[in-house]
């Protein structure tokens, strides 16, 4: 194994490790990474050994301090004895050097051991750092954690200068002899450059130099072909060095089959004039058993052509492919494990997500990664064999909550190409949405050319695009670009919008890991490669030039978030950024910095890490880039991102782990503070955050409102949404691709003292089919059966009694087909579902929803009651000349939009409900002037209008000559005298009033 640093040398007997001999005890050794030390006398030599057990993960090892005893000027002698006798037949072990942040570790030697038999590890190495502060014992990650033995450790100083020894040959290492010790057997130039031994080597005598390259691909390959297994584990190792060009350089150790299409490549950033190491462990893909070469090259386009030397290069096989896939069809992986709340959704894919509060609901945009999919080539099972690209998607994802954990599929927005909000854009990538006056700014990216914002009259639209081009970079002054305030290979994307408390509107963008050109070129630590710029009231006009942002290893991913008077910065780092505690973050990770002013945001007000790359967290395949939003809601604060749990989910069930391809899916997390104000380290969870509320189900809801999901997914439907006029007939989806065994999930659902009935809206696609409504687990008690009768291809509204669904319960819709149907037939389609509660005693049991809570005079809200006893109640807003309107109840419930009139008077005014003579509900209204142009300050816009046309109770917004009519009335009436007043005296019943 070669060593970290720099040649070995002949071993010298000064010891640096207390007590490595363990006949005294175990004094000088810890376990703090994990894992139970205890003395054993299972020894190599002498009467004891260290043992370790109840390891709890692969770092868990025995642990001893080497603080302030390294030296980079001087080499060192390690010995050190392994055995184990459990699990598999051979085991890797390796001796790592790390400082007790764990911000750099090194591998400084391995060995691979035979269960049963000592193994003894003998290394020379030089540190690359001398701040390491402990040493321990490792198996590598995705490998068995099992209990192992040690014995006879050495550290001490080399003599005299170091001697060139070779080190030894790297076990199963599926590459030609990558050490050099004589010739370059196996390694070829197939795109260009002349290769040749050199004697500045990294370890033993030669290392291999590429000198005159053609293009960025000039560099040694060795042939992979059939060399590696789908779904097997593999570590590639090696180290490189460069004496020309820039202070610091990526390479890339890539693997690619002989056509150079679809390759896998692994970059690392070395700094010139020394020898650095590179180490990547990774899950064979189709990509990777397709590749024909591994080679090392500069990344493309970045006209680095300098000469450079590999040393030590090495692929082993670390963990075999798991057994045959337990699955043969995508639609039956339950990606969302039942009581998990991450991913929010298991039926789709979404990248890049943020938020928007709108009406007090919460919405989630999210990258439509869903269609690049549906784009892209498969395999047989439905598994994508093609990487993401991002190059097809032009539309942008939205879901919405008031709960956390029930989220409303609303479909997605069309925005890019034909059909689209922005016909002009080519791709709809990282949304950022924001609420003004009653409209919703929705900015996006047209891939890394630029950003664009489209405007919608409500979180579903309908759209307008107010620029026709981008604004960024079209509208920024032809100055400021021209000075160079966009260097070369900056990219203008990733937009996040923010609005300060003052009202004031802020736009960042950007990003990229390199920018510039020689010899200007802004490096991974420190690019400053996105902006911010104020803009100005209308939301769409820049106000000033944009302001360059040094966020330390900045790669892309702005988020701004106010939180107790300071601003939060949020970024994801690039994968070339060497990490410093306190100064730069750790590759791929979402960093932050925190500012008094959202425009000052230099090197200095860098604050940490809030959150690592989410493989740390995930697993396999769910590394790659990252990108989040945080924000407050009902009080609690949250942060989103994306990670590769979806997709991890069908390659692990159908043998392939790790073979994600790219494509996301969205999650929510708790995010917290320390005292000071700074981030807690935030944890990926699968389990995700707590219901914040209990789901109402005494309503018609939308059946595409999932927790949890089997075999379903959701199409466009033909009908505007009951739930959701306020979306203004866009974003209705309903339950499709039903099969036989699918079920679909809503957690927490509050039954009160008990539901009588259920009732869907259906349409039946093939006959015979029901609906068993279960309680708490797809398993669960059966406490209604509904069945799918009606005309086949055609709506209808089918129920079914229910029995014994009471107190708060998690719910399951579960779908059967006709007996002895094709069990992949499509039975039905749902567009959604409503309970009746029983009512022992109705007056006690009316519950009064409105909408919003603040709207403007013209625009509309819905009113939705439940539990009226009466088969037709007066609504409306109170006045004294303006008559009610009559709504029908249907099994006790009511949702109707009331139109407010155009001239009603701004302030506190009420929506009431009546039963007759008896006042049932009075809930409070606040009412702003109308907007002008036909915005609203609150609520939906009516267009304009005052009546009914578009199906909301005109007789409660009127015309001018219904007012007269209702004024002469008014006189009339009061010409009646006392009498007739008593008579429309109002009984008040109690009613619980809420506003959403």
């Amino acid at each position: 194994m070669s060593a970290v640093g720099g040649p070995g040398a002949a071993f010298a007997a000064s010891d640096l490790i207390e007590n490595g001999t363990f006949e005294s005890g175990l004094s000088g050794w810890t376990a703090p990474l994990g894992g139970t030390l205890a003395e054993s006398s299972d020894a190599r030599t002498g009467a004891k050994a260290l043992a370790i057990s109840d390891r709890s993960s692969f770092q868990s090892g025995p642990t001893a301090t080497v603080t302030g005893l390294l030296d980079t000027e001087q080499s060192y002698d390690l010995s050190l004895s392994v055995k184990f006798d459990a699990g598999r037949a051979t085991q890797n072990f390796n001796v790592v050097l790390c400082t007790s942040t764990r911000s750099r570790c090194d591998v400084v030697a391995s060995t691979t051991a035979t269960a049963g038999e000592w193994s003894t590890i003998e290394e020379t190495f030089t540190p690359l750092t001398a701040d390491y502060d402990i040493l321990f014992v490792e198996t590598p990650w995705n490998t068995d954690v099992q209990s192992f033995v040690i014995d006879d450790v050495s550290l001490a100083a080399a003599d005299g200068g170091p001697a060139v020894t070779e080190p030894p040959a790297v076990p199963g290492n599926l590459l030609p002899d990558g050490r050099f010790v004589s010739d370059l057997t196996g390694w070829t130039n197939t795109r260009g450059g002349t290769l040749a031994l050199s004697d500045d080597a990294a370890s033993g005598a030669h290392s291999l130099k590429v000198t005159d390259r053609e293009n960025t691909q000039s560099g040694p390959f060795a042939s992979v072909a059939d060399k590696l297994e789908l779904g097997a584990s593999y570590r590639l190792t090696g180290t490189l060095k460069y004496d020309e060009g820039n202070a610091t350089q990526q390479f890339n150790f890539t693997f690619c089959p002989t056509n150079f299409n679809g390759c896998a490549d692994y970059g690392h950033t070395f700094t010139k004039g020394e020898w650095g190491t590179f180490s990547q462990e990774f899950t064979a893909e189709a990509r990777h058993v397709a590749a024909g070469w591994l080679f090392v090259e500069t990344p493309w386009g970045s006209d680095a052509l300098q000469d450079f030397s590999v040393d030590d290069l090495s692929l082993v096989k670390i963990a075999d492919a798991p057994d045959g896939p337990a699955f043969t069809s995508l639609e039956k992986v339950q990606t969302k494990p039942i009581g998990d709340h991450n991913p929010l959704v298991g039926h789709k894919f979404g990248a890049d997500p943020h938020h928007l509060v709108y009406n007090g609901r919460l919405y989630i945009y999210s990258t439509d990664d869903t269609q690049q999919y549906d784009l892209n080539t498969k395999d047989e099972n439905g598994l994508p064999t093609q990487s993401n690209g991002y190059g097809g998607i032009t539309r942008l994802n939205v879901m919405s909550t008031t709960d956390m954990v029930n989220w409303v599929d609303h479909g997605s927005v069309p925005v890019a190409r034909e059909g689209g909000a922005a016909p002009w854009a080519r791709n709809s990538w990282a949304p950022a949405a924001i609420e003004k006056d009653g409209k919703v700014y929705l900015y996006f990216c047209d891939s890394g050319t630029g950003t664009a914002v489209v405007v919608g009259g409500s979180p579903l639209g309908p759209w307008e695009d107010p620029l026709g081009k981008k604004i960024i970079p079209d509208t920024v002054s032809r100055d400021y670009i021209a000075e160079g305030g966009f260097p070369a290979g900056m990219w203008l994307f990733d937009p996040e919008v923010f609005i300060d408390d003052d009202g004031q509107g802020y736009l960042y963008f950007g990003g990229n890991s390199q920018i510039g050109t020689a010899p200007d070129v802004q490096g991974p630590q420190n690019p400053k490669s996105t902006r911010v710029v104020k803009l100005k009231e209308d939301m769409v006009t820049l106000d000033g030039d944009p302001v360059e942002i040094d966020a330390p290893g900045m790669f892309e991913a702005s988020s701004m978030f106010k939180r107790d008077g300071k601003y939060y910065y949020s970024y994801s780092s690039n994968f070339q950024v060497n990490a410093a505690p306190g100064q730069y973050p750790s590759r791929g990770a979402i960093a932050y910095m925190m500012t008094d002013d959202p425009m000052t945001l230099g090197s200095s007000e860098y604050a940490g890490v809030a959150f690592q790359n989410q493989g740390t967290f995930f697993g396999a395949g769910n590394g790659g880039n990252n990108h989040s939003d945080m924000f407050t809601y009902k009080g609690e604060t949250y942060f989103t991102y994306h990670a590769q749990t979806r997709g991890a989910a069908w390659a692990a069930a159908l043998g392939t782990p790790g073979a994600t391809q790219g494509y996301r899916s969205v999650h929510i997390d708790k995010l917290e503070f320390n005292q000071d104000g700074t981030i807690k380290p935030i944890v990926g969870t699968r389990a995700g955050v707590e219901q914040v509320e209990s789901f109402d189900p005494y309503r018609t809801f939308e059946a595409e409102t999932l927790a949890w999901q089997l075999g379903i997914t959701t199409i466009e439907g033909d009908a505007d949404s009951v739930e959701f006029p306020e979306h203004n007939g866009s974003g209705n989806m309903v339950l499709s691709g039903v099969d036989d065994g699918d079920f679909s999930g809503i957690s927490g659902v509050d039954f009160g003292s008990g539901a009588r009935k259920v009732s869907a809206t259906v349409k039946p696609l093939a006959a015979g089919g029901s609906i068993q409504v279960r309680l708490d687990d797809v398993d669960g008690a059966v406490v209604a059966e509904i069945p799918v009768d009606g005309t086949i291809g055609e709506w209808t509204t089918v129920e079914a009694e229910v029995t014994g669904a009471t107190g708060e319960r998690d719910v399951f819709f579960v779908f059967a087909a006709a007996e002895g149907a094709d069990a992949e037939t499509d039975v039905f389609e749902v567009d959604n579902w409503a309970f009746t509660p029983i009512h022992d005693n109705p007056g006690t049991e009316l519950n009064v929803h409105l909408s919003v809570d603040t709207a403007a005079a013209g625009s509309t809200v819905t009113v939705t009651a439940t539990g009226v006893t009466s088969d037709e109640v007066e609504i409306g807003i109170e006045s004294t000349y303006r008559a009610l309107a009559t709504a029908t109840a249907v099994a006790g419930r009511i949702q109707e939009t009331v139109t407010i009139p155009a001239d009603m008077a701004a302030g506190a005014h009420h929506i009431v409900l009546r039963d007759g003579e008896t006042e049932l509900a009075r809930v409070p209204l606040t009412i702003t002037r109308a907007s002008p142009g036909g915005g609203t300050d609150g609520g939906s816009s009516a267009g304009g209008g005052v009546g009914g046309s578009d199906g909301s109770l005109a007789n409660t917004g009127g015309d001018a000559s219904a007012s007269l009519t209702a004024m002469w009335l008014g006189v009339l009436l009061l010409a009646l005298g006392s009498g007739f007043w008593v008579l429309r005296r109002r009984g008040r019943a109690v009613v619980e009033v809420e506003r959403e």
